[in-house]
């Protein structure tokens, strides 16, 4: 292993081609050089992820950023797959981990599998969905004091368009919140309203490192929850009722275009193409496959483009378009398939929605034409 000399490659497919590939570099050696000197760097993870000329953290960037940093000798804290894109995380010494033992049982790896190593740390192993993986968990939180004017809580919420407010005495010291409804609540029952505590609620609070969906049912009751730091016992943010609607339908949207494609390309096949051109579709080394598809919704994604590459079945879909250039969108909509399956809560840019909807529009022309 070579632990002076750090390699970044930059990937054919990748999303982003960096041209400054020696001040990338040169960047890496600086965090090794400060973590070898005792310190303790931190960088964003877009920063890494820049390095890597990669936007998201998608299943080959994130295995090849792993690969580099062990051969380094480096982790980062937390791990960079398990926080919010635009957090820093610390880059420290890897610990070097100790052998199995002689005597621990060897399992066989199942065909195809991947070999898993066993002493991975507990957050590499668990990749699920962290609270503190939102942006709205690392928003700089707007409080007031319990001896606060309660018109000083009113104007913030005005100014803001905040529908609550943190009550704090420091920046772990929680004590309540204040909001529209405590507000509301207790002036229908004639109380007067000094100062922030006398519309004080009790706070819901949770963990940066609990699961975002075991915590979805207490913010969707609550309306709102308090985020917590784990590691200084800090609070990070605010995830409210809306944050989380905006969250899952900005991972829902890209699912429900994927469904709307892989339905107008059924579509388009399904009376063009008989049973023998779809099984010619399928991998030749999986004859039990070859001989289960008996119908185009049966094929997968790649089976798909397998057909359409093809000149002679082109020729049959009778299309007057460019069968290059369908394919190298076909490709592009097929990658972008990939990695949305991971369903990871980094945000699908723009860019890659209107790549969606620009295949989608163009097999619905064809449709049209071709009927």
């Amino acid at each position: 292993m070579q632990d002076e000399v750090i390699v970044i490659e930059v990937p054919v497919l990748e999303e982003v081609a960096n041209p400054e590939i020696e001040a990338v570099a040169a960047e890496f050696e600086e965090v090794k050089a400060d973590v070898a000197a005792g310190r303790e760097p931190s960088r964003s993870v877009r920063e890494l992820l820049r390095w890597f000329g990669a936007r998201r953290r998608r299943g080959g960037v994130v295995e090849r950023i792993e690969a580099e940093l062990e051969a380094a000798g480096l982790r980062t804290d937390p791990h960079f797959t398990t926080t919010w894109i635009d957090a820093p995380v610390i880059f420290k010494k890897r610990e070097a981990q100790a052998p199995a033992p002689e005597a621990a049982p060897v399992v066989a790896a199942q065909p195809g599998a991947e070999a898993v190593e066993a002493a991975k740390p507990a957050d590499v192993a668990d990749m699920t969905h962290l609270v503190r993986m939102l942006e709205a968990a690392n928003r700089e939180v707007i409080s007031v004091n319990p001896q606060d004017p309660i018109e000083r809580a009113v104007t913030l919420m005005l100014a803001y368009d905040f529908s609550q407010l943190a009550v704090m005495t420091g920046p772990r010291d929680l004590k309540g919140a204040i909001s529209w409804k405590s507000i509301g609540s207790r002036l229908s029952q004639r109380n007067a309203l000094t100062n922030v505590s006398d519309a004080m609620e009790q706070a819901t609070e949770v963990s940066d490192a609990d699961s975002l969906f075991e915590v979805t049912k207490t913010i969707i009751q609550r309306d709102y929850v308090f985020v917590r730091a784990a590691a200084d016992r800090k609070i990070t943010g605010i995830v409210t009722a809306t944050d989380l609607s905006e969250q899952f339908q900005g991972l829902s949207e890209p699912f429900l275009l994927l469904g709307r494609i892989e339905n107008q390309i059924r579509r388009l096949i399904q009376d063009v193409f008989d049973v023998d051109a779809l099984r010619a579709a399928c991998d030749d080394n999986d004859p039990d496959r070859k001989a289960a598809v008996t119908k185009a919704s049966q094929l997968t994604f790649g089976e798909y483009q397998r057909i359409f590459e093809k000149e002679e079945n082109w020729a049959q879909l009778g299309f007057v378009a460019c069968r290059k250039t369908f394919c190298k969108e076909l490709d592009e909509v097929r990658k972008l398939r990939n990695e949305i399956m991971h369903f990871h809560p980094d945000v699908i840019e723009d860019g890659d929605f209107e790549q969606l909807r620009r295949f989608s529009r163009l097999l619905e022309q064809l449709d049209q034409l071709a009927g």
